[in-house]
């Protein structure tokens, strides 16, 4: 019994997960924050300490992972999902 429990609860998991995109890193999801907050590119940058570039980059990742393609629907999917 205890082994079929384990396979169900690994199954319901698996499907989980797809609904759900790849996760976030601690940074990305700071800055998802902070963009949902209202802050530009520059303005984060100036709060973390680091570049523009850098902080552009993680944007591009967070929309990747999000599968969205602006900074409006990352935010709003990330409400969505929970993330912030």
């Amino acid at each position: 019994t205890q082994r079929l429990l384990s396979g169900l609860e690994h199954m319901r998991n698996e499907f989980v997960s797809l609904d759900r995109p790849d996760p976030l890193t601690d940074r990305e999801t700071e800055i998802l924050r902070l963009m949902a907050s209202g802050f530009s590119n520059k303005e984060i940058a100036n709060s973390l300490g680091v570049a523009e570039g850098t902080i552009k980059n993680h944007v591009s990742n967070i929309l990747s992972k999000l599968g969205v393609r602006d900074r409006t629907r990352a935010v709003l999917k990330a409400f969505e999902l929970q993330l912030v």
